[in-house]
């Protein structure tokens, strides 16, 4: 390549970089500053509903179905749709009902049932901080936004690189080491290649298992691990079980895995449903980690969903449970 040719296709590779950056760098510092935010909801959450969340450990618990009729005699038409018992003795189970078109977390005292107070689930701090972070509160349009914003970041991140690479192979100067006693300019220049380069590769990595979360390439990334039976369990099927049409992801939020699995079917020939206790004393026995929640069948032929969603990746887990015969 000639001179005039190497001149013109950086120019090219800059005037890419510059505008990427431009249209992308609100949406990054968007989602930079809800990803913080995200990564400590727990301990942000905590604090907001100290008062939801803590109760005195007064002995044994009561049963979870005892907790549940609680929540009904002061909700009498409501729909009870999911069940967290809490993770520690001092903590509140937290019971999620749908009452006239509006779905509620109702926080329970699980030593005497009592009722501690309610809150509408599109209200709590982790539901808005995930909704912001997932798709600027924009919906399946603010989800193409963030895919966008991402791979664009990729396109950012490979033509600075480009202008990065050093025409000195010699120096370490202004390539890994920034130059700060030369002139603003190139002090300025090299504030933003250096840094730029050395978290190139973290930057990547972020996006790519962000992307992972996506709409559009995150679901063909997710049908793919599925079909390939990545991430699937083998133990969790004996034979061949019967399935939906329903994607797990769409009654529990659980592990990327498993979010494109399809969610089975309960055998209904003659069982009786089985209770809250048994699918909890099904949970403890399998030592499934005590933050997860019990997703409630959604039709007659549906299913008990176990789904745990810790800090620690393998301690996640999904389990769905048989409402009839409690086989999972």
């Amino acid at each position: 390549m000639n001179k005039r040719k190497a001149k013109s296709f950086y120019i090219t590779m800059w005037r890419w970089h510059f505008f990427a950056g431009l249209i992308i760098a609100p949406l990054l510092f968007l989602l930079t500053i809800s990803g913080i935010i995200y990564l400590f909801t727990p301990q942000i959450e905590e604090r907001l509903y100290a008062d939801y969340y803590q109760v005195e450990a007064e002995g044994e618990s009561i049963a979870p179905s005892e907790q549940i009729d609680s929540v009904l005699n002061h909700y009498a038409d409501a729909n009870i749709t999911r069940y967290r018992p809490g993770e520690v003795e001092e903590r509140s189970a937290e019971v999620h009902i749908s009452l006239q078109d509006e779905n509620l977390i109702v926080f329970v005292n699980p030593y005497n049932g009592s009722v501690i107070g309610e809150q509408p689930e599109h209200q709590r701090f982790s539901t808005i901080i995930k909704d912001l972070h997932g798709e600027f509160m924009l919906g399946t349009f603010g989800d193409r936004l963030v895919e966008l914003a991402a791979c664009w970041t990729l396109v950012l991140i490979l033509t600075g690189m480009f202008m990065w690479l050093p025409k000195n192979k010699n120096t370490l100067f202004g390539v890994l080491i920034p130059r700060v006693r030369k002139g603003k300019k190139i002090v300025i220049r090299d504030l933003h290649v250096v840094p730029g380069f050395w978290i190139s590769g973290g930057l990547v990595f972020l996006i790519l298992t962000g992307l992972l979360w996506t709409g559009l390439w995150g679901t063909m990334a997710q049908n793919l691990a599925t079909n390939s039976g990545v991430g699937y369990p083998p133990s969790v099927w004996v034979g061949s079980p019967p399935e939906s049409n329903v994607k797990t992801k769409e009654v529990a939020d659980v592990p990327w895995a498993a979010q494109n699995l399809p969610v089975p079917a309960s055998d209904m020939n003659g069982y009786v449903p089985v209770s809250i206790d048994d699918v909890v004393r099904t949970a403890n026995e399998m030592n499934i980690h005590p933050t997860y929640e019990v997703i409630y069948p959604s039709s007659k032929e549906g299913v008990y969903t176990l789904s745990a969603f810790p800090p620690k990746a393998e301690d996640e887990a999904t389990i769905h449970i048989d409402q009839y015969t409690g086989q999972f």
